[in-house]
């Protein structure tokens, strides 16, 4: 997807998204944010940060920066109440305007699928989070059942191009976590790949721990 469709996308659906994110892909994220096992002083990069979901679930003492393509969906972030430190800059995450080694964790709650190139996008997290960093990853994903998979290949145009709700979201309805995680050859250990398996095509996803293990 062309970067300035998504800005465009998500601009307009900025004050509706969190609502519909409620409605239909509620998932409780402070479990996600837990497993990064965070400590005070510690630097998160929170890619992309969207309206703030993730954000109530940070810890106090810990500084967070938040990036994402949308100034409007981070105005909507920013009136979140948190406990952390929180910062919010513009950014692609297929070119992240950090040094390397930046950040002691990373989190990404519905990203991969958005983007147009998630291998380069992963990467890009991998080389500003710190070697041995936790990277917490909550998102839609294809289904393993193939009989889902076939009503995944059905929604797929419509998904990636008129979104659903029309217009307000647009994703990758054949998001491949299998080839993204173990087939990509990027530095990584998958410490957990928990698979969210539903009939309904729209509700397939999947909750990971990675480790990066580069050098």
């Amino acid at each position: 997807m062309e970067v300035a469709k998504i800005i465009d996308t998500y601009d307009r659906g900025a004050v509706d998204y969190e609502q519909i994110m409620l409605h239909y892909w509620h998932i409780e994220r402070q479990p996600l944010i837990d497993s990064l096992q965070l400590n005070p002083g510690q630097t998160v990069l929170d890619a992309a940060v969207g309206t703030g979901l993730n954000l109530p679930a940070y810890p106090q003492g810990v500084s967070v920066v938040g990036v994402d393509l949308s100034e409007k969906m981070m105005d909507e972030a920013r009136k979140k109440t948190v406990a952390a430190n929180i910062t919010f800059k513009v950014a692609d995450l297929l070119n992240l305007d950090f040094p390397d080694n930046s950040f002691d964790a990373a989190a990404s709650g519905f990203t991969l699928c958005v983007v147009a190139d998630p291998v380069r996008a992963l990467d890009e997290i991998l080389r500003v989070t710190k070697s041995g960093a936790l990277i917490a990853i909550l998102d839609y994903c294809k289904s393993r059942n193939p009989e889902i998979q076939k009503w995944q290949e059905l929604i797929f145009d419509a998904a990636l191009e008129l979104g659903f709700p029309t217009g307000k979201i647009k994703w990758n309805a054949l998001m491949d976590y299998d080839e993204l995680i173990y087939n990509s050859k990027l530095p990584i250990e998958v410490l957990q790949d928990e698979r969210i398996e539903n009939p309904n095509p729209f509700l397939c996803g999947c909750q990971l721990l990675l480790r990066n293990s580069k050098d």
